[in-house]
């Protein structure tokens, strides 16, 4: 049974806009459908079997992973563990077994979680012919340079890669996407996109990358966390201007990984609006990734 308007019980679930990974890259929840796969906490793909609509109470989950924070239902489970400090750098020594925590139950004690890897490497789209036999490495590197310049002065870097961008990461602005492939390619491309990104700077000690686009932004985060970093995504959107930041440090900053995961502390959790909130049932596993957290 496919959108199907629950009365009561209300399902767990988010509100539009909330970020869902699925093999067809990071997509808002209210457009994931029937039969697309989604990133579980199991570290695999499985498909939607069904999504649910209902309007309910909500409250916002804020952490350091994701500052501004998601919202969500009070009963929504969480993929956690608990440990009674959060290590700065070192060792993950003192987490407890994981385990799935209500949203309205979280405290500073709770350390939710995000995957360091995404399982085998989903296929890479073919290149421009024009680029074929080029370095991956550096086409990447280019890449990420391009989404950074953007219009005129993008296409001027190479033209011949102009299309392609725009066919796997969208046009400019808002319109940009973070395709899931990105996540799985081998470590150096990965790499060779972030430093493109930030203008090819990997001594900064502090690196920072601003856009409008909401999907790209989450899955940016979940590519710098894959790569070891400590860093935070923020809303930074004004008035007239929907703006995502994601600041992160190259060295140090507190980053407890451990059994394939980064394990992100809680910070509160606040009372929200009454809203539509989407759910979604995923076979076997019962878990996606919403803005780039197990849940």
């Amino acid at each position: 049974m496919q959108n199907q308007t629950h009365a009561a019980p209300a399902p767990e679930g988010f509100p539009a806009g909330t970020m869902i990974l699925t093999r067809r890259g990071l997509l808002p929840i209210e457009a994931v459908a029937v039969g697309d796969e989604v990133f579980t906490h199991e570290r695999r793909w499985q498909p939607v079997l069904e999504t649910m609509t209902a309007t309910a109470d909500t409250v916002r989950v804020h952490c350091t992973s994701f500052i501004s924070g998601l919202a969500t239902t009070a009963d929504h489970p969480f993929y956690t563990r608990t440990a009674p400090v959060l290590l700065d750098g070192g060792p993950a020594g003192g987490l407890s077994t994981a385990g799935w925590t209500r949203a309205r139950d979280l405290t500073d004690a709770h350390r939710l979680s995000s995957p360091l890897d995404f399982g085998e490497p989903l296929p890479v789209p073919a290149l421009p012919v024009a680029l074929a036999g080029a370095d991956p490495v550096e086409v990447f590197r280019t890449a990420g340079a391009m989404i950074r310049l953007r219009g005129a002065a993008a296409a001027a870097v190479r033209p011949e890669l102009v299309d392609w961008l725009g066919e796997h990461f969208g046009e400019y602005g808002s319109r940009r996407r973070f395709p899931a492939w990105a996540l799985t390619m081998p470590e150096v491309q990965r790499i060779a996109f972030l430093r493109g990104l930030v203008n090819n700077a990997p001594h900064r000690q502090q690196n920072q990358v601003a856009m409008h686009s909401k999907a790209f932004m989450v899955g940016l985060r979940l590519l710098v966390c894959s790569l070891g970093f400590a860093g935070g995504l923020s809303d930074a959107s004004k008035p007239d201007k929907t703006v995502w930041a994601l600041a992160w440090r190259n060295e140090g900053g507190r980053r407890p990984d451990f059994d394939g995961y980064r394990w992100h502390r809680a910070t509160r959790v606040e009372h929200g609006p009454r809203a539509e909130v989407f759910a979604l049932c995923v076979a076997e596993d019962g878990s996606y990734l919403a803005d780039g957290i197990v849940a």
